[in-house]
Order: C-alpha cells, then structure tokens, then sequence
C-alpha cells in the first residue's frame, strides 16, 4: 500500500473517531472518560495525518 493511501485512511479514520467521540460527549449530556479520549485522540491523529500528508507532498 502506498503511503499516500495510508494517509488518507488515517485521516478519515481519525476523523469518524473524533467525531464519534463528540457526538456521544453531546449526547449523554454528561462528561464520560471514554468519549473524551477518543475525541482527543481522534482530533490529535487528525492533525498528525495532516502534517504528514503535508509533509509528503513538500518533499516530492
């Protein structure tokens, strides 16, 4: 698998996982420790994603 496609994957992976994790934070309308860390973990893999893709496309 090329890296570029292994990029996008993980962006939109850890897109749907921090989105998940805000939509259950919303929708218990309490402040419960598994949707938190998968909303900051998803949010911190998208960005990650981000700089790497860039990182990529700089470099050719």
């Amino acid at each position: 698998m090329r890296k570029s496609l292994r990029i996008k994957i993980a962006l939109v992976s850890n897109l749907m996982i921090c989105m998940w994790g805000l939509y259950r934070m919303f929708a218990e309308n309490t402040l419960v420790f598994i949707p938190v860390i998968l909303a900051a973990g998803g949010l911190i893999g998208f960005i990650a994603s981000i700089f790497e893709w860039r990182k990529l496309h700089t470099d050719k």
